[in-house]
């Protein structure tokens, strides 16, 4: 052993002479021209050295340089496809001998590196590459090296450009510089790196810095990632908003490329004043990846999120909707598959909560369950604007009317669907919901709603519609029964006013509604169907027809009902019903029929929904009966036909008849005509005007 160890150290003194021989006597700088000549030959571009070279042999083997530069191949303009102005490096020459890597600290100053594309797709550093040969599976096995270390690395105002003339796409990063500490096997080290972006393609300009530790174990294939933080503050037309301040962070990272796994912890983000944190585990890494985690986002304000993203707040019927959005998300995700077992949300109010599940690769097949709990939509709707309304309807460029398609043809013929949406406390276009379930499914280009279960305004309403798209125009079939509803509440929440209107409704489609088209006139012009119809003990506005029966009828002789007249002006009922036949967009309702306190009516005509125009006569007759509702018998006085005619949002009524009969034939009649008339047309009084009457009770129910 001692003989070892002497032999050793005279081969190592001898190393050791003959590097300091070389040192002293070589001299690097003589062999440059032909250093230049040789690359010259080999790759046709120009190697200037612009600074001198220095070697180092022991203990070290490493190479100092000054400025040096490597021209473009032809074609690529006069620019150095890369130029530094100062590196050095070196690597201990002993731990090579037992298989270990000792770099030294590596210098990079002033690198600038020019890489193009040009417009024939030819790169600039092609004829660094060889052939394209298939790139063989790395088989498991030990590695050759069992360590390796690095003292540090340091690049200082490095310039990067990246631009590809086929595309008219140029990318810089300037101002480059990195300090990565000393690397050792399985200790931790710092690194952080700092630079400019200027890019065409989006439009922008940013500023960018990442910073963190790293501990690389490269026997174990496990390595570890803490403390990163990314900041990046980007300005520019392809920035939404115009600007924006993002940041992303791990607490900790963890990647087993021999298990194949990659987990972070402490994940935070942020954008725009909104911020959020979570987690995730990735697996099946080469593969997949496989990835399940959970994104937290906390409350942040809509609104301002909007203003920074576009200028401008979000325009809403309430100014202050959209202050408050939070949300809680677990995910799972893999090659052909996305899952959200559950997330939840908060909207101002409102809570949402549910899952989602989209399988498939090339055609998508979504299962989801949504649940709404306190939701007024109305508050998130666009404001009224008439005007705004009108231009968004026409074609920014023609100036015609855009096409008005309903439907997404080509979306629902490709779309499979399975869910669920549900609300509890829910307000839409007015109309309030105690509760709404609406299933829905797709498949094969049909889509299928229901069956709808609402309840509202203490009563209920079901449905079920069918979007069938299969063929050259989409055909819809609706069914409906409404039941119980109560009619005030409703039409007030629908007008947006108090309405006088009162009941119990009930509707049937006895046939289906059917239409087909992909435009609202289309399926106007083609609506079939039959549906039946009843308001049941309430309130008809416009006329207290009892009241004016009574006050006619105390002339003539003494009242024998007892009623006693009311003040309001407003006749309640027992049913008001009928039956829609709907043919070619034109509503027949030819069975009208009224039961109120001293009053029957009976009415016929024809809705048009194509033209907006009504043609309908109602047949009114005071009774002598305070019933409601039950029997014909014993009816009294004239029958007067009412005519509706003109526009349904501004319709004319008629009363030429009354004004044929004339006085003599009131008179005969006597009282009790006198008060129809009264009932009919209204009360004069001193001015000369009539108020109130069956006629303008039966303008305000129209």
């Amino acid at each position: 052993m001692r003989y070892l160890v002497i032999i050793g150290g005279i081969v190592v003194g001898l190393f050791v002479i003959a590097a300091v021989l070389l040192a002293v006597m070589v001299d690097p700088n003589k062999y440059k021209g032909d250093i230049t000549r040789l690359v010259k030959d080999k790759t046709g571009r120009e190697l200037v050295f612009e600074g001198d070279v220095k070697l180092s042999f022991f203990p070290r083997l490493g190479v100092q340089t000054g400025g040096v530069r490597l021209s473009n191949p032809p074609g690529f303009g006069d620019k150095p496809f890369s130029r530094i102005q100062a590196a050095s490096v070196s690597i201990k020459i002993l731990p090579l001998l037992a298989r270990r890597v000792e770099v030294g600290r590596v210098s990079l100053e002033g690198l600038e590196l020019q890489l193009v594309r040009d417009e024939q797709g030819l790169a600039s550093w092609a004829d660094f590459l060889g052939p394209d040969e298939p790139q063989k599976e790395a088989e498991p096995g030990p590695s050759g090296l069992t360590d390796l270390t690095l003292d540090g690395l340091v690049v200082k105002d490095a310039l990067i450009v990246w631009e590809n003339r086929q595309t008219a796409k140029r990318y810089v990063v300037t101002g480059l510089n990195v300090d990565v500490q000393a690397i050792r096997p399985g200790k931790p080290f710092d690194f952080e790196a700092k630079c400019s972006l200027e890019s065409t393609a989006p439009e922008l300009k940013a500023k960018a810095e990442i910073s963190g530790t790293a501990t690389l174990n490269l026997p174990d294939q496990r390595h570890l990632l803490t403390k990163l933080l990314a900041k990046v503050s980007a300005v520019g037309a392809g920035v939404p908003g115009g600007k924006g301040e993002f940041s992303l962070g791990l607490a900790e990272f963890k990647l087993d490329t021999a298990q194949q796994t990659a987990q972070g912890t402490g994940l935070t983000f942020g954008a725009y004043g909104a911020k959020g944190t979570g987690q995730f585990l990735a697996s099946n890494l080469s593969a997949g990846p496989d990835t399940k985690g959970r994104i937290e986002i906390a409350d942040f304000n809509g609104r301002e999120l909007s203003a920074a993203l576009t200028g401008k707040a979000p325009d809403t019927a309430d100014a202050g909707a959209y202050q408050h959005i939070s949300a809680a998300v677990e995910f799972k995700t893999g090659k052909g598959y996305t899952d959200i077992p559950t997330f939840t949300a908060s909207l101002d109010e409102a809570r949402v909560e549910g899952r989602l599940r989209i399988t498939g690769i090339e055609k998508k097949s979504v299962n989801f369950n949504v649940r709404i709990d306190g939701l007024d939509a109305d508050r998130f709707l666009p404001a009224k604007k008439d005007e705004q309304a009108k231009d968004a309807a026409r074609d920014a460029v023609t100036g015609k009317p855009k096409k008005d398609e309903l439907f997404p043809v080509e979306t629902l013929r490709a779309l499979s669907l399975d869910g669920q949406l549900s609300a509890e406390r829910f307000k839409v276009k007015g109309l309030r919901f105690a509760s709404l379930k609406v299933p829905m499914s797709a498949q094969n280009g049909v889509l299928e709603v229901g069956q709808v279960d609402a309840r509202l305004y203490d009563g209920s309403l079901k449905s079920t519609l069918r979007v069938d798209v299969q063929g050259a125009e989409p055909v819809v079939t609706l069914h409906l029964a409404a039941d119980g509803i109560q009619a005030r509440p409703l039409f007030t929440d629908l007008n947006g006013k108090p309405s006088g209107l009162a009941g119990t409704l009930f509707l049937d489609t006895s046939s289906p509604l059917v239409c087909q088209g992909n435009s609202v006139p289309a399926l106007k012009r083609s609506l079939l169907g039959r549906a039946g119809f009843a308001i049941k003990d309430g309130v008809f506005p416009g006329v207290n027809v009892i009241a004016s029966v009574n006050e006619a009828a105390q002339k003539a002789k003494r009242a024998a009902t007892g009623v006693e007249a009311g003040t309001e002006k407003s006749t309640k009922f027992g049913s008001i019903t009928g039956t829609a036949v709907i043919t070619g967009g034109v509503v027949a309702i030819n069975d009208l029929e009224v039961k109120a306190p001293f009053l029957r009516a009976e009415g016929r005509g024809t809705v048009n929904l194509n033209n907006k125009e009504v043609d309908y006569t109602v047949h009114a007759r005071v009774v002598p009966s305070t019933e409601g509702q039950g029997g014909s018998s014993g009816l009294i006085g004239l029958a007067v036909p009412i005519r509706v005619t003109g526009p349904y949002d501004n319709p004319s009524y008629g009363t030429d008849y009354l004004r044929a009969l004339g006085k003599g034939a009131i008179d005969a009649v006597g009282g009790v005509v006198t008060g129809v008339g009264n009932v009919i047309t209204g009360k004069k009084g001193k001015d000369g005007k009539s108020s109130g009457g069956l006629l303008e009770g039966v303008k305000k129910l129209f």
